[in-house]
Formats: C-alpha cells, sequence, structure tokens
C-alpha cells in the first residue's frame, strides 16, 4: 500500500507540470464575456505560400472571473493572436509544455505584458522601449505629407534599441526577435553575435528563412554602391512614353538626370512626387526627370501620369525588361542621378530627403 501511496504521490506532483501548457489572459473588470483567439503554426509561417497554407485556427474563449485559459497546440510553437476589440489583439509566440501568462491591464488603449518564457518576457521588454517609437511612427506614415527626416531619425533610435538589446542578451531568445526587427547588415551582424540558445529560440526558423533574402539584398546593396561610384556609365535604355515614341537616356547627354523607379500602387512614389516636382521647377532645364514606371499596366500607367499630372518624361518598363536589374533597384520608389557625363553619381532606395541634398550638392544649386 505504501509503495502504492508513494506512486500516486509522485504522479500528482508530476502533475502541474503536465499540464502546464496554457496561456492564461488575466482582464481587467470591463471585460468582454469571451476571447477570440487565432493561432498558426511557425512551420507553416515560415513554408506558407498563401493564407490558405497558414492555415489559421480559430476558436472562441470563454472569460470566467477576468480570466481566460488559451490551451497551446500541442503540433508544435506557433504565434497566438488574442483579439481584445476590433483591430485591436494582443499577440505572442507559445510552444507546447510552456505556462505563459498575459496580464492586461488596460484595454483602451491595449496595454499588456506577457510573462512565463524568456522569449516573452524579452519580447515584452522590447515592446516597453520602444512603443512610443513605433506609436510616433504610425501616426507620421499616416499623415498625407510625413516627415521623412523625423521617421529616419525614428528608425535609427529603433535599431539603436534592438542592437542593444542583442549585445547584452546575446544567447536569450528574445535576441532573435530583436533581429527580426533589423534588416540589412544590421541583420545580419546581429546574427554573428547569437549564442546557441538563442539559435534554439522558436523563432529562429523564421529569421533563418528570412536571412537567405538579407545576404540577397546586402549584396545587391554592394552592387548598388559600386554602380554609384561616380565612374559607372548609366546602362542606356529605350522605352515608350505615354504617346508611344521612343525615349532613350542617351537623348538627354549633356544634363543632369533623374531617374524615379515608380508604380501607382507605391504610396511612397506617391507621397514623393509634391518635393520631386519642386525640385524640378527649380532645377530645370539643366535638370530632366525621366519617370519609369515599373509594375503597372499601360493604362493604370497612363492615368497615372495624367492623375498625378507628372510634368517630366515618363516611359513605360514592361514586365519583361531587365533595367530595375541593371540599375540594381531594391524597392520602390528609387531615384538615380545621372550626371552630364551619363556617369551614375548617387542611387537611393525610398523617399529620403537626403536624396535632394545630394542633388543640390552634386549640381552646386
Amino acid at each position: 500500500m505504501m509503495k502504492s501511496s508513494l506512486a500516486i504521490a509522485a504522479l500528482l506532483a508530476l502533475a502541474p507540470t503536465i499540464a502546464s501548457a496554457d496561456i492564461t489572459v488575466k482582464l481587467p473588470t470591463g471585460a468582454p464575456a469571451e476571447l477570440n483567439v487565432s493561432h498558426a503554426l511557425i512551420e507553416r509561417m515560415i513554408n506558407a505560400r498563401s493564407e490558405a497554407d497558414l492555415n489559421v485556427q480559430s476558436a472562441t474563449i470563454p472569460v470566467s472571473s477576468n480570466t481566460a485559459v488559451i490551451t497551446i497546440d500541442p503540433a508544435g510553437p506557433s504565434r497566438y493572436s488574442i483579439d481584445i476589440a476590433e483591430g485591436v489583439s494582443a499577440d505572442l509566440y507559445a510552444a507546447p509544455g510552456e505556462d505563459i501568462t498575459v496580464d492586461i491591464t488596460s484595454l483602451q488603449p491595449l496595454t499588456y505584458t506577457v510573462s512565463g518564457t524568456p522569449l516573452m518576457e524579452g519580447m515584452t521588454m522590447l515592446d516597453k522601449q520602444a512603443g512610443s517609437i513605433e506609436q510616433e511612427a504610425y501616426q507620421l506614415m499616416r499623415s498625407e505629407q510625413p516627415d521623412m527626416q523625423r521617421l529616419n531619425e525614428l528608425q535609427q533610435q529603433y535599431n539603436s534599441i534592438m542592437l542593444d538589446f542583442i549585445k547584452a542578451n546575446t544567447d536569450s531568445p528574445a535576441a532573435v526577435f530583436a533581429m527580426l526587427n533589423l534588416s540589412g547588415e544590421d541583420m545580419l551582424d546581429a546574427d554573428a553575435m547569437l549564442g546557441p540558445n538563442a539559435r534554439a529560440s522558436i523563432l529562429y526558423p523564421i529569421a533563418s528563412a528570412q536571412l537567405v533574402a538579407v545576404r540577397q539584398a546586402v549584396e545587391k546593396q554592394h552592387r548598388q554602391e559600386a554602380l554609384a561610384s561616380g565612374t559607372v556609365d548609366a546602362p542606356n535604355f529605350t522605352l515608350l512614353d505615354t504617346k508611344g515614341q521612343k525615349v532613350s537616356l542617351s537623348d538627354f547627354r549633356g544634363k543632369w538626370v533623374i531617374l524615379d523607379f515608380w508604380g501607382s500602387w507605391c504610396v511612397w512614389c506617391v507621397r514623393g512626387f509634391p518635393h520631386l516636382k519642386e525640385t524640378y521647377e527649380q532645377l530645370k532645364p539643366e535638370l530632366e526627370i525621366i519617370g519609369i514606371d515599373c509594375g503597372d499596366t499601360e493604362e493604370v500607367w497612363k492615368a497615372a501620369v495624367e492623375r498625378f499630372e507628372l510634368p517630366w518624361v515618363n516611359v513605360y518598363k514592361p514586365e519583361t525588361d531587365q533595367l530595375t536589374e541593371q540599375y540594381s533597384v531594391q524597392g520602390f520608389p528609387t531615384k538615380v542621378i545621372i550626371n552630364p557625363e551619363g556617369k551614375i553619381a548617387n542611387i537611393t532606395t525610398g523617399e529620403d530627403p537626403a536624396f535632394y541634398e545630394r542633388l543640390h550638392e552634386l549640381m552646386k544649386r
């Protein structure tokens, strides 16, 4: 009997460990009677080619005494999204066997912390440090004419927070989350710092998949920098304008030229037009701009040129044309400055105020 009692006691002692694969959500007064929760396996997030491939699972979880308990999917590590209100959710990552607590202290605005694993505790710390920066950047990006200089400053501050965390916590699983919020060489440098425990993070497979594309982008950036050294001849091209007439870059030898790679689908391209128009008025006739549409149909492109009243030369790049590869275009908009001798003097990706400063320096205007 004593042996059996000991065995039962041992099993009871193990029971909390076995049953701890839960996410406990603690809510303040005024919380809804139930929560909508969705999750997707990280493995599917990496390999998905469509929304259907994600196979997102949804459930309604009852709230009792301001507490809801979500059972963690035993199939594998997942990303969970807990809907608190329309368009507002608490997001976290959890793996089978973990015991996580989401402590929501305010519903409007949503304020919460997540504890129970080094990953989520680190992510909560980073969110506390970077939250105000993200909020300000979000508000700026929603404005009609965002302050790009301030956005760049915020981006630098955000990157510094992530890099500082990684340097101080190289073996933390949360260092991988910080790394996922970086780009380019910063991300590659962060990956080189990570210790074995960090590489065992449930997020590292996501980072590993992204690193492949990042390495390719960095190589492309290096090629772009080499192109913009001031010693490389700008690749010539001939494309059709809105009237079906051929336009060649060589037609503008002797002038400063901006190639503006854009598309009507590109929000930042469109937002940059007012500044580009002002610059064009200031610097013509020594400066010509050639707007090169990418990614639109011809009909959409022509309508956009008319709608945005683009006063410069406008041409259309067919999908099969390799011009973006020749100029190592990495994103949109991309603006290329070509000097009167036909050499590439600068390539800028994104809507960056520094582009205009560089243009005036080069033209001495």
